[in-house]
């Protein structure tokens, strides 16, 4: 339970500092205005990731597969 908290925290850290101090900034605001367009796609593909729904990498591997055949 430990180890879930503080890794939610290093999450939540570098959120902040990643995407918060990107955003501030006014040469940023066109890239930042609708987060539902960048922000939630992206939370739910690292969801699936950390679930291992998906693999990393997986659609290149299926093309390079595809393309073997």
């Amino acid at each position: 339970m430990m180890i879930e908290l503080s890794t939610f925290g290093i999450y939540l850290i570098k959120f902040f500092q990643v995407v918060v101090m990107n955003c501030i900034r006014p040469t940023n605001w066109d890239a930042c205005s609708k987060p539902e367009e960048w922000l939630i796609p992206e939370l739910i593909y690292g969801w699936k990731l950390k679930t291992g729904e998906i693999v990393p990498y997986q659609t290149e591997k299926d093309y390079l597969n595809k393309r073997e055949e």
